[in-house]
Formats: C-alpha cells, structure tokens, sequence
C-alpha cells in the first residue's frame, strides 16, 4: 500500500473514530442515571413541606435558646422536590431526585431542557447555531455531591446549604468536574447553593435522612 493510501485509510478511521465516540456519548448522555432513591408519596411530600416549613419559621423571631433538631426523610425530600423544585430553581427541571448515601454525601439527578444545562458563557454563541428542537430536548444531569453549611461574614451572618460538586455526568456519561463549572448555566449551578435561615446551625446528611439543627 503506498504511503499516502496509508495515511487517507488512517485519516478515515480516525474521523470515523471520532464521530462513533461522540455518538456514543450522545448516546449515554440521554440515558436516564441509575440512582437508587426512594422517591416518596404525596403524603411524604406533604411531611416533608411541614418540617421545611418548620425550620423556616425558626428564623421569624423565636426563641433562639433551646436547640433542635429537625430530621428529614429521603421519601419525604423527594416528595416535596417533586412538587416544588421547579418553582423554587427557576427554572424548569421535570424530574428532580436526591439519594442522601450519607457522610455528608448526596446524588442528584434531574431532567431539563438542553439550553438550561449547556448556557455557560463560552457557550452562547455556539447555541445560536443548534437547531431549536435541539435546545428543548430534555436531557439528564446527574451530580455527586457533598453538603455543608456555608456561614457568611461575621457582618451578615448569612448561611447557605452549599453542595460540592464531587462527581459530574450528563446521563450515563461520566465527564471530568472542572467541565460543569465551563459548561453548566449560572441558574442551573444555582441548584447548589441555598439559603438557610439565620437560626440553622447544622445540617448533617446520614444515610436516608438528613439532619437539620436548629437554635430555636
């Protein structure tokens, strides 16, 4: 075989290469994520909206002197994330899921348009040129994560359930972490960050439940 045949044949195969990879990517990015979670009833969702509302109520002028605990259920966050976490992200995720695994550590899965998951910066130019039916076609983003209570300055006092992001897929696609903070949009990373009320002073993640203390 000559030289240059070689090269061609070689050339080919690796666009062909190429293009096989990324539809497969393509591919397993659709798949909907494995996670074994309990996703509640509308009963759970219900329990879980009264204790959310419990510890929200704890910063609207109770006392702060008798310390508390309030103890959430995976069904019963799973129910009310069902119910409100759409309204609460602003923006539209049609399926929300957690699976508290414990040690601080929760999985994540949801289901949203394409333009809401790959709107960072660098990207918006190159979503102009994406089909419209592209955008709006639902894909999966599943996240590793672990919890902590965030504090703010001793001025503000502000404190935040903050999510580290450990492990980053779209689908079944395991990608590296560093590509969701180039790739993701501002309002979806807004999912890991949410203000707590001023009287939370811990909030503990064990398997199955997740653990909210309180000074009221």
């Amino acid at each position: 075989m000559r030289a240059g045949c070689a090269v061609l044949l070689l050339v080919t195969i690796g666009l062909f290469g190429g293009v096989a990879g990324a539809a497969w990517i393509g591919y397993r990015a659709l798949q909907e994520p494995e996670i074994a979670a309990n996703p509640g009833t509308a009963d759970d969702g219900v329990r879980g909206q009264q204790k959310i509302y419990d510890v929200a109520r704890g910063s609207s002028g109770r006392s702060k002197t008798r310390p508390r605990q309030v103890v959430l259920s995976e069904p019963e966050l799973n129910g009310f994330l069902a119910r409100h976490l759409g309204e609460a992200a602003r923006i539209p995720v049609a399926v929300g899921t957690v699976k508290l695994v414990g040690d601080g550590v929760v999985e994540f899965k949801g289901q949203l348009p394409l333009r809401h998951v790959l709107a960072a910066r660098p990207l918006v130019p190159i979503l102009g040129l994406l089909p419209d039916r592209w955008l709006k076609r639902s894909v999966w983003l599943h996240l590793g994560t672990r919890a902590s209570l965030e504090v703010g300055t001793a001025r503000s006092q502000r404190r935040y359930l903050r999510l580290d992001v450990e492990r980053f897929a779209l689908g079944r696609q395991p990608l590296p972490e560093i590509l969701m903070r180039l790739l993701v949009s501002p309002a979806t990373l807004g999912l890991l960050r949410w203000q707590m009320p001023d009287t939370v002073e811990g909030i503990t993640v064990e398997p199955g439940v997740v653990v909210v203390r309180t000074a009221s």
